[in-house]
Parts: C-alpha cells; structure tokens; sequence
C-alpha cells in the first residue's frame, strides 16, 4: 500500500515494516503529519521488495515479524541497501539485539510503546540528514572523479575533435542533453562558425554553417562572458526575437539551451552549447559545474589556463568535501548520543545526567590542563566531551526489573547491574568496527568499561587501581559518584550538595587524589552545574 502527503521530489519517503497493523497506522498517520511519503510493509520479505523496487530515506523496523523478522531485514539491508538508514523500533530488545543493530549499521535503536514521539522525530530527522549529508558527500566525490577524468583526457594530448568527442562521452554522466555544440569565432571577428556536432538524432546545427556575430543573442554572451541558461525558448525576452540562433534553435524543436562562453585570455573566443527537446532540462549544479569548466574546450590552444581552472575547482571541491566530511562526523556524534540516551531515558529519574555528567568531565580535564597535565589536551577535552556521555550505555541490556527496581538489590541481582560495563563496552567495540578508527570512540571503549574501577582497587570489573586506570575514566568516576549522590534514585532520595562532598571526603582512597582536590577547591562551580541542569523531578 502506498501513502502521499506530498508529491514534491524534496520530500523524504519512509518505509515502516512491522506486522502489527495498529502500529503501522499510528506511525503512518504521525509522520505524515511530518511530511514525509510513507509505505509500509507487514514483515521483512515485502519490504525487501519495496526497497527492490524504488528508493527510501529511511527504514523504520521491527524486529518480531512472520516470515522474515527485523533481525534478517537489517543483515540483509547492510549488504545490499547500505546507505539507508534504519531504526530498530521494538517492545522486545535485548543487549544481543542492539549489538545486532550496531553491527548492522542501524541508527537508532526505540522502544515500544512509544511514550515520547519527540524522541522518534529528532531521531528520523537526524538520520534522514545524515543520509542526505552522504549522498551529498558522494556527489562531489563523483564530480571530483569526473573532473579528474576530464583533465586526464586532456593531459593525453588529443586533437581538438577527439577532446570534443571526449567531451561529449563525459559530460552526458553529468548533463542530460541532446545535442551537443561547438561554435568557434572566426578571426574576423564577424561571424562564428559550427565546428563540431555530436547529437542523439538529426540535428539541424550542421558543420561549416555559421551566424553573423552581429546576431543579438550572441553578441551579448560574447561581451558579457557569463553563461547563458534558457529554460523554454517560448519565455525567452522579447529583445532577441531577431536573432537567427534563437530561429534556428527553435525550428530544431529544441526547448531547452546552455550557451557557455569559452574565454582565452579574457576574450570569448567561441561557444559550447547544450541543447534539449525538454523544457527546464537543466537545473543550477549543471550551470555551477560548466562555468567552472568552461576552458576545456579550448584546451589546444590555451592547455596551461585550462588545466589550472580544472585544478581550482577540484580543490574548492575538496574543500566542499572537507566541509561535509566535519559535519558527517557530527551526525554520527549526534547518533552515539542518541544512543546513550536510550538508557537515560529508561530511568526517568536521571533527568539530564547526561549533560551534567559532560559539564563535570569538562571542568575537571580544563582545570587539569591549565595546571600543567600536558596529558590533557584540546583533542582530549574534545573527545571527553563526545564520549563521556556514552558510559552507562550499557545499561540498556540491564532488566527493567533491576533497573528501575526501588528496594536494593539482591546479591544476585547486584552482579546482573555490575555487568553494564562490560556490555557497554562490548556494544561500543562492534560500533567502532563499523565508524572506524575515531579517537572519541576510543576514549569511550575506556570510559565505559573503566569508569567504576576505583584507585584503591576496589571497583569493577577488574579491580584496577591507580594509574593503571584511564586518565579518562578516573575523571568520570568523580562525576558520576557526585551525580549519583546529589541525584534521586529509586532507592534513595537525593543528597545535598553538601552531604555530598561530606561521603566523597570519607571515601577520599577511591579517586585519583589530584582529581580530587581539583573537584574538591572548585566544588562551588559543581554545584552550579548542578543546579543549572537539575531536573525537574528534584
């Protein structure tokens, strides 16, 4: 079944797959409500299909479902439909389920039922603009290569027919025309010439014949040097209704018209033209690509000028690229901390621990920094502040039962908690397989599994001590102890600030004695924090 809200091109489409038809109606009836063009399929196999079949921003799943599960649809959408991003959304995750969608490339990973679509929103956005920011990136990445491809062809030496013929081969991958052009000023000056004609069928422009230069339309894109774009012949100005071009342009059938001034040594000395039967079919990227190459054609005579275009261009393009790059790996930060807060939000009481959890770990390593630590540098900080977030990820493999359980917990039940490190930790390293060697995922790995040791030897999981903890993890361990005290949890009120500092004091041999006393002569400005980020079920 389909389903349009919009028709516009711009508009995301978004497959739901799950079995569950009052779910599929739900989500269907909210994202439309988003803009978005929904379908929607009951299990794995159809959608499979769909996505055979026509393309999608974003895959919404489940992982429960008859015939084909949520499970094999994101193996199978790893390999064959890897840029597309996915959303486990499920009442029956486990640990092994989110490692799963890690390894599988999933952006997010929701709970049924859904308690809060603001969540879900901000997630589909994010992954939607990570999608574009991709496709984007590979765009410019195809461009680069067609470029590269160009100035090779060039670099070869060939005449100027066989680099027209080139030409023509190269630029139909970019530009969707018909018919291609090549009008060379004679030396007098007063008329221009067809030199060169490559066309899908008959054309009407024919070797040798030419147009006086006194022609309006001409004369003006040779003064002017700026390239000419006419989305349909029969809107064009009035004021070149005498000229022979435009007549003869349009008797061809010909709608649509790119002239491209080539200039060498800053005086037009011909015409690359691009012609279509279709209205409006060229679009702005065609336009900003040719004037970026709009010497190639005269490569023969001016090949030095020509290839220094082509090498600016490549380099801007570079730098676009750079520039996506940044905000690519901004997205998938911004994946991670959706991830963490996963298990945040599953204990409502935290509020925004996350966030106070960063402040303090960034306060602690600039203090740290500007004591002298040539340990603690601005890449550090940096890292510190992307990664901490992420240390109690591994609670979402931890039972609501002992989660959000109000007594203390049993023996038993203490060493299933004691194991959120581990599965953190575990989570994180397939994560990183996948995003790669980036340092903050590598601050996190220690974070996660570290930050509970304790520098008497007395945490866990492996009863580290000293500075055979990570400097990282020492830090985080100070600000989760205090947040943990100053916080309600379901078996405890919250301390004061006070109280607080009074139980870190007592308990002083379990924290890196410099951390410490950093913490410790600059607790005012922890309380601030604290106080700015309070939530409000405090």
């Amino acid at each position: 079944m389909k389903i349009h809200s919009l028709t516009n091109d711009d508009v995301s489409k978004i497959l739901i797959v799950d079995d569950e038809p009052f779910i599929r109606k739900v989500l269907s009836k909210y994202l439309l409500g988003k803009n978005y063009i929904i379908e929607t399929a009951d299990n794995g196999e159809i959608a499979i299909d769909k996505l055979n079949s026509e393309p999608f921003d974003l895959v919404l799943t489940d992982l429960r479902m008859p015939k084909m599960g949520g499970r094999e649809l994101l193996q199978i959408m790893s390999e064959n439909f890897p840029t597309i991003p996915k959303i486990v959304l499920t009442g029956y995750g486990t640990s092994e389920d989110i490692i799963l969608a890690l390894q599988t490339g999933a952006y997010d990973f929701l709970t049924k039922p859904i308690t809060d679509f603001g969540i879900l929103d901000h997630s589909i956005k994010r992954a939607i603009e990570r999608k574009k920011l991709n496709d984007e990136r590979t765009r410019y990445l195809e461009q680069v290569n067609q470029i590269n491809e160009i100035i090779a062809m060039l670099n070869r030496g060939k005449s100027t027919d066989d680099i027209f013929h080139s030409l023509n081969t190269t630029l139909k991958k970019i530009i969707p025309f018909d018919t291609l052009v090549l009008l060379i000023i004679n030396k007098d000056r007063r008329s221009v010439s067809v030199k060169l004609v490559e066309s899908d069928s008959e054309s009407i422009f024919k070797k040798d014949s030419g147009f006086t230069m006194d022609d309006p339309l001409l004369k003006d894109v040779s003064m002017t040097k700026a390239l000419l774009s006419i989305d349909d012949v029969e809107d064009f100005p009035q004021a070149y209704s005498a000229s022979e071009f435009i007549k003869h342009f349009t008797r061809g059938g010909y709608k649509s018209l790119l002239m491209l001034p080539l200039i060498m040594k800053n005086e037009s000395r011909g015409f690359l033209i691009f012609t279509a039967r279709s209205v409006e079919a060229f679009v702005k990227s065609h336009v900003t690509f040719l004037e970026s190459i709009g010497g190639q054609i005269s490569f023969s005579i001016e090949r030095g000028e020509l290839i220094d275009e082509i090498e600016q261009y490549t380099k801007n393009l570079e730098h676009t690229i750079e520039i996506r790059t940044k905000e690519i790996l901004k997205t998938q930060k911004s994946m991670i901390f959706a991830l963490s807060k996963i298990a945040d939000t599953r204990d409502r009481t935290t509020g925004d621990h996350l966030e106070r959890i960063r402040s303090y770990c960034v306060l602690i390593a600039q203090i740290l920094k500007y004591s002298g630590n040539e340990e603690i540098t601005n890449q550090f900080i940096r890292d510190l502040y992307d990664s901490s977030i992420l240390h109690d990820i591994g609670k979402v493999g931890i039972p609501d039962s002992i989660l959000l359980k109000k007594d203390r917990l049993t023996p038993e039940e203490l060493q299933i908690m004691l194991k959120h490190a581990t599965i953190g930790y575990e989570a994180l390293k397939t994560a990183s397989k996948d995003l790669g060697e980036d340092s903050f995922l590598k601050m996190a790995l220690d974070i996660t599994l570290y930050h509970h040791e304790r520098w008497d030897g007395s945490g866990y999981p492996f009863g580290l001590r000293g500075t055979d903890i990570p400097l990282s993890a020492r830090i985080v361990a100070i600000a989760d102890v205090y947040d943990a005290l100053t916080t309600s949890r379901p078996y405890k009120n919250a301390f004061t600030h006070e109280e607080s500092i009074d139980v870190m004091k007592k308990e002083s041999n379990k924290f890196d004695p410099t951390l410490l006393k950093i913490f410790m002569e600059n607790a005012e400005e922890f309380n601030q924090i604290r106080m700015r980020f309070i939530s409000d079920s405090q």
